[in-house]
């Protein structure tokens, strides 16, 4: 809108110059020193607008920077919130992990002492079988001894499959 005002100001003023040139009553020395004054003038009003244009360049353009600035400004504080808030949910997350597998170590314990119970009394009564079998072999003859051997070896057997299932 400025521009096309000030290009209306100059062509009506180069109009409004050639007019007076072609029906002035003038002698050609003060034709001369009237363009000269003219033009001057029209110097110094292009000077002016020029400053004024540039103060007004000038002006918006520190006005965009401060905008810009706080536009980065505002968008640096969302983010590091979005930081906060991604860390103080990971730190949650890891905090319930951390409780549930500290929930399932006691049960985890307890069954493997039930385990342990169970593996426990199989050897004693594959003990107790082998001794029932040395007992009963020893009140027979010698030649019975390896049969002894052969039932603790299926006994012990027995019990190692007994705790491997």
């Amino acid at each position: 809108m400025a521009k096309g005002r000030l290009t209306a100001f100059l062509v009506g003023g180069v109009i409004g110059a050639a007019a007076a040139l072609l029906f002035a009553p003038r002698s050609g020395k003060e034709t001369r020193a009237f363009l000269t004054d003219k033009a001057e003038e029209l110097w110094g009003e292009g000077a002016d607008l020029y400053s004024q244009g540039f103060e007004r360049v000038k002006a918006e353009a520190a006005n965009v920077q401060r905008t810009a600035a706080q536009a980065n400004e505002e968008l640096k504080s969302k983010i590091e919130n979005a930081r906060s808030a991604i860390a103080e949910q990971i730190a949650k997350n890891a905090q319930s992990a951390r409780d549930a597998i500290n929930s399932q170590i006691p049960l985890g314990a307890d069954k493997i002492t039930q385990e342990a119970d169970v593996v426990k009394g199989q050897i004693d009564d594959a003990a107790d079988k082998i001794k029932s079998a040395a007992a009963d072999l020893a009140s027979k003859d010698a030649a019975a001894e390896d049969n002894i051997f052969s039932a603790a070896e299926d006994a012990v057997s027995a019990a190692v499959e007994d705790t491997t299932s």
